[in-house]
């Protein structure tokens, strides 16, 4: 211990104290004498203490697991970073706050990333243990434009991948690894979550969202940015369980993932974000303590956005990719597609500080016979970064990239070419792999498939094929020469979850506690006695215990009804379930005895209920947004004078897939038996192509069984029914109150019932739809009317109105009464007769304009104003 005490001071203490003055790069002195005081965005770049490779020896001299491994990598990160930028942490919160905008330091690398001026950036560079202080301008692109094949876009029903044959994957699945167990991280443009090859496995199923995906376009996993990463997710892990169609390698490995990357440089995120989705990797839980949440491998199909040249051989970014695979994780990466040139090694691909750190891989076409053709598309080496032998070739190794069919869109599937299709077969492998070896690394894993690679081409390795085709089996047997590997067919204990039954139909529920009806598996060879239960709602709720004891033995099911659990919250829920076995055995699989579902609680209300949106979108409501992109939010609105804000779905921006619906659900209203109820709201939408054969529609449905259903549509409206205003104006914005019309819907089909009203805006990529003072009440009088009306007691809707307008007037007694439109300038243009009986007055003959609608009654004359249009 006392040996392993001086090493990590040896690692973390080894620079003097005080450090010499860091060093301002040319372009940001340049920078700073141009721009004077203003703010710019800077990368501080500290001493580096901890030797990684001298770290990667220790534990291999001390035979450390890889949980061990990954742990210790951890913390000499964390104390390097803790103690090196203590002194500028120091400075910034003393002495430069009113010249610092933003801070973001980072322990992955021992990198600080802020906003400053000049007077901040001098001071720092000032400071102790500051190597380098330069402007930040890193860019990043996911891969190149997608190569699409158009062919074998459909499902194929019991079939096997060519490219998943080519490096012998099948020979791994017959001896009974499948990934089972494993973890992917996913680096590239989101996933959509749904698709029937993975859903089952994503990491959300059984732990929380925040460590299981890393959004930056989207809190929410979804696809949006790209198809990209849905294709690459099954090239390593799909297969279709009721179709038996496999497109994955390891098609029983878990996932977890982000969507940082994307195909268009004006999107691309900040370098920030980039180390945070890698830090945020080496602890997802954010428990230093944990490692079962960090992943075997990670798959990255992208790059820096930058020629081909030596930046990045050295400095930050290769200590980054030297922490990943310090942690014990596989880094692969796709080779890039601008062959056949051979100066076009992106970054951090051309990165060599050995021959598996940053795994580049390149594309051959196994859809032809062996032996296979390299893909004219595939990047080929020497690699720009100093280095001999090895460490000059690129790409390391190549894999099937040329024509392969993966998961596409939420339930789709689409065959595309790219390098980024050849590193999944990678990542796959590694899967495979780490299921027979688990006490082995990503280095280590890696090394197998380099040294066992089928050579192609040139004899040895060269700048085409670089060493060659991967063979995942003979990796396998060459690992087994030397290590024992587990038998994934003598399984002592495995207990998993296939079922829980869900407190919600369709994801929402109005009930106040509910059943759990769970089936376990016993996947393992040892009969189970006693199973321990443990579950609860929401992470701060008291967990409900349970024990069952019986027989299941090996292979069998069982259906079990557990104690009721109850909900005291509204809103978004959670259940959480762990299953164990007892007495506690160390399981195969550590995943699959978890299950989290999530499911909205709606609260029940009594009439009236009342929106106007000023504080955002309330808690009341429950958003739907299937696809995570844009969907219903606030925006402030002008020309309505307190009433300045409205909620909104901005169409004209929003690319939609099939008609995307976003839905807002209001809490469970109870209508009473007696009298009038009725929905009102105002609308605004500019209808940008009235041409077109696809309008957007809004439409208000209405459930009676709490959202399981909502079969009833109460209100429609599309093209000039939703119009509001006649002038064409791209991504509309109303701007005057005569841009509003007060719609309003009869429930009294409803009556002495509950029911939920979804509000849904369906999106043909017209203009924006905007929606406000939703009121939903009984009587005559509207909580929400405008505070004219509610003066005088006067309602007339719509308003604005084209071709009718009803009538309400407070405290009006039986009879029929006169109604008189004045213009502006004070002329009676037009009087009817009206009572309570009539639908409305006409008032097409009216000329578009504002007009006082006056109500003569014995008793009181009531007064508001009207909006023809």
């Amino acid at each position: 211990m006392q040996r392993i005490k001086s090493l990590l001071l040896l690692l973390l203490f080894s620079s003097s104290l005080a450090s010499a003055q860091g060093y301002i790069s040319p372009r940001l002195q340049k920078q700073l004498n141009q721009e004077g005081t203003s703010f710019l965005t800077v990368r501080i770049e500290f001493e580096n203490t901890v030797d990684l490779e001298v770290l990667k020896a220790d534990f291999k001299q001390n035979g450390y697991t890889p949980s061990e491994r990954a742990k210790r990598t951890l913390l000499a990160l964390q104390n390097q970073a803790n103690f090196q930028q203590q002194a500028a942490n120091r400075l910034i919160t003393e002495k430069l706050q009113e010249h610092i905008k933003a801070v973001y330091p980072f322990w992955i690398v021992n990198v600080m990333v802020l906003q400053a001026d000049k007077y901040a950036i001098e001071a720092l560079s000032q400071t102790a243990h500051v190597n380098l202080i330069d402007l930040e301008e890193s860019q990043f692109i996911s891969h190149d434009p997608i190569l699409k094949s158009g062919k074998h876009k459909t499902q194929a029903p019991g079939g096997v991948e060519p490219g998943l044959t080519a490096i012998n994957a099948p020979a791994m699945w017959a001896l009974g690894y499948t990934g089972r167990g494993r973890v992917v991280y996913n680096y590239d443009t989101g996933v959509w979550p749904t698709h029937p090859s993975f859903n089952n496995r994503f990491m959300a199923n059984f732990y929380p969202l925040s460590q299981s995906w890393y959004g930056f376009f989207s809190e929410t996993p979804n696809g949006n940015v790209s198809d990209h990463g849905t294709h690459t997710l099954g090239t390593i892990a799909g297969l279709d369980a009721a179709t038996q169609d496999t497109i994955g390698v390891a098609f029983e490995a878990y996932w977890i993932a982000n969507d940082f990357v994307t195909s268009t440089v004006q999107a691309l995120p900040p370098l920030v974000d980039m180390i945070g989705a890698f830090q945020w990797a080496l602890n997802p839980d954010g428990d230093i303590n944990t490692t079962h949440d960090i992943p075997d491998v990670i798959n990255n199909s992208w790059r820096w956005y930058d020629v081909g040249d030596t930046v990045h051989c050295g400095g930050f970014v290769v200590n980054l990719m030297n922490a990943i695979e310090a942690a014990g994780i596989a880094n692969v990466f796709s080779g890039g597609n601008f062959g056949p040139s051979n100066t076009t090694i992106s970054s951090p691909q051309r990165i060599n500080t050995s021959n598996v750190n940053t795994f580049s891989v390149g594309s051959i076409d196994a859809n032809q016979s062996f032996p296979y053709p390299i893909s004219g598309f595939s990047s080929k080496g020497p690699t720009q970064c100093p280095g001999t032998g090895s460490l000059s070739i690129h790409p390391e190794v190549v894999a099937p990239g040329q024509n392969v069919r993966s998961a596409w869109g939420k339930d789709s599937y689409n065959s595309i070419s790219g390098t980024s299709m050849a590193a999944p077969h990678v990542s796959g492998a590694i899967l495979l792999l780490k299921e027979a070896f688990p006490f082995l690394n990503g280095d280590e894993l890696l090394m197998a498939l380099y040294t066992t690679a089928t050579d192609m081409g040139t004899t040895g390795e060269d700048n085409t094929y670089g060493n060659g085709l991967i063979d995942v089996y003979a990796a396998y047997q060459h690992l087994a020469q030397s290590h024992t590997p587990v038998d994934p067919n003598q399984i002592a204990w495995d207990l998993a979850i296939t079922d829980l039954s869900s407190p919600a139909l369709h994801g929402v529920t109005c009930d106040a506690s509910y059943i759990p009806q769970i089936t376990l598996l016993n996947r393992g060879d040892s009969a189970i006695t006693k199973i321990n239960f443990g579950y609860k709602v929401n992470s701060n709720g008291l967990p409900v215990g349970h024990t069952w004891t019986g027989n299941l033995t090996s292979g069998q099911s069982i259906n079990i009804s557990l104690p009721s659990v109850s909900f005291t919250g509204f809103g978004p829920q959670e259940l959480e379930m762990l299953v164990s076995v007892d007495p506690q055995k160390t399981e195969y699989d550590n995943f699959n005895n978890r299950k989290i579902i999530r499911f909205n609680r709606r609260e029940s209300v009594s009439l009236p209920f009342t929106e106007e949106f000023e504080n955002g979108i309330s808690d009341h409501w429950l958003v739907l947004n299937e696809d995570g992109a844009r969907g219903w939010d606030t925006i402030s609105v002008p020309g309505r004078g307190t009433n300045t804000k409205a909620a909104r779905i901005d169409f004209y921006n929003y690319h939609p897939r099939a008609s995307q619906r976003d839905g807002l659900i209001t809490p469970q209203l109870s209508i009473p038996t007696t009298g009038q109820s009725t929905l009102k709201f105002d609308v605004s939408y500019q209808n940008l192509n009235p041409f077109s054969q696809l309008q957007d529609t809004l439409r208000v449905y209405a459930s009676t069984d709490c959202g399981a259903s909502f079969p009833q549509l109460i209100y429609e409206k599309f093209s000039g029914a939703l119009n509001t205003n006649d002038t064409t104006t791209n991504d509309f914005i109303p701007q005057y109150e005569s841009h509003w019309r007060r719609d309003s819907i009869d429930l009294q089909a409803f009556a002495g019932q509950d029911i939920l009203l979804q509000i849904m805006g369906i999106n043909r990529k017209g203009n924006n739809l905007y929606i406000d003072n939703v009121s939903v009440y009984s009587g005559a009088t509207d909580p929400v009317s405008s505070e004219e009306e509610r003066e005088t007691g006067l309602y007339l809707y719509p308003n604005p109105a084209q071709n009718q307008v009803k009538i309400e007037a407070v405290g009006l007694g039986e009879g029929t009464f006169e109604v008189q439109f004045i213009d502006a300038v004070g002329r009676v243009v037009k009087s009817s007769d009206w009572n309570k009986a009539d639908a409305g007055i006409d008032i097409r003959d009216l000329k578009k304009g504002i007009y006082i609608v006056q109500l003569n009654s014995p008793n009181k004359t009531y007064t508001s104003r009207l909006v023809k249009h």
